[in-house]
């Protein structure tokens, strides 16, 4: 439930029925952005734009939202992170789904995806495409029929860390496909965003303490800041921000000492085992079999029994034993 003291106005976009400068001639001291990055990235080859290409989130989104299947036939996607692998499992349960393939252009080892997401699409019959990169969208009467792709080789090493891709000469293939989910990362919509400083990835460039824009009184945060996150980190950044945002409207310093939070309450350890005792290896949640989960949406990592969950439990180093252990 929210505060009794937040307002909520429904149906509203920024751009389109407020602006930054409306809410500051309003009277409000202070702005939070955080309209997250749901644009999906074009492939920016020929072709792309015809019937059968479909953005990552609006796919998605389509799915969970209006629960609209939208893969037919031989399914691609372009992309190697959570959202290309989320895409490919929902595509594989989609009714008219044929075969899914995930075309990236580095290896298997480069997807910056979750190992268990790739591993769990593997087992369920989904097939990656390694060192590939497309340069065009091939199509019949404005429909999509296929793509043309080039073979990469690793090369040296960019600012990730990560061996840069780069295209083999002659090495050019075409597949067959019936729906493309164009899943390579996602960025800001920049809509409503004028008068504000802005990185080369369309994200608001904000400072990393006080989380205020390059404009008095306006702050960001979330996903329109660091791009595609987690959940957890744009929660973070709320609550940070609102800390910020309290001490700018009171016109105090917008710092903050950092605190340690210690724990309070005292839980007795259990039983240590024998030190020379062989490490105790981490559980691993026991998953509905594969062919079972390929075509439903049944939940696929299954409840642990109480006694593994309490061996898991036992491996905690105690970390708080240092500052709760009674004197």
């Amino acid at each position: 439930l929210l505060n009794r003291n937040i307002e909520v106005k429904y149906g509203s976009e920024l751009g389109r029925d407020f602006t930054v400068d409306g809410l500051l001639s309003d009277g409000f001291k202070a702005v939070y952005l955080a309209t997250g990055s749901h644009k999906s990235k074009l492939l920016e080859v020929p072709g792309e734009n015809v019937k059968g290409v479909i953005p990552g989130v609006q796919f998605l989104k389509a799915h969970n939202l209006h629960a609209k299947e939208l893969a037919t036939g031989r399914v691609g996607i372009v992309g190697g992170g959570n959202s290309a692998m989320d895409a490919a499992r929902v595509a594989l349960r989609q009714k008219g789904v044929t075969s899914v393939t995930v075309f990236y252009r580095r290896t298997r080892a480069e997807m910056p995806a979750y190992a268990e997401e790739i591993s769990a699409g593997l087992a369920e019959g989904i097939t990656i495409e390694e060192l590939v990169a497309p340069v065009e969208v091939l199509s019949k009467g404005g429909k999509l029929r296929g793509m043309r792709l080039i073979r990469n080789r690793l090369g040296e090493r960019d600012k990730s860390g990560r061996q840069r891709p780069e295209p083999v000469t002659g090495s050019e293939f075409e597949v067959e496909l019936d729906t493309l989910v164009v899943a390579i990362s996602e960025e800001p919509e920049t809509a409503g965003l004028d008068g504000l400083k802005l990185t080369r990835w369309n994200s608001i460039s904000v400072n990393t303490e006080s989380y205020a824009t390059s404009r008095p009184g306006v702050f960001a945060g979330g996903d329109l800041v660091t791009g595609p996150s987690t959940v957890i980190g744009a929660v973070a950044a709320g609550k940070q921000a609102a800390m910020m945002m309290d001490r700018y409207v009171k016109g105090k310093l917008m710092k903050m000492l950092p605190q340690t939070i210690l724990p309070t309450f005292y839980v007795e350890p259990v039983n240590l085992i024998d030190e020379d005792a062989a490490p105790t290896a981490r559980i691993h949640a026991p998953e509905l079999p594969a062919e079972k989960r390929r075509k439903s949406y049944a939940e696929v990592e299954m409840c642990v029994k109480a006694e593994d969950a309490r061996s898991e439990a036992c491996r905690c180093l105690r970390c708080d034993l240092e500052f709760t252990r009674p004197v």
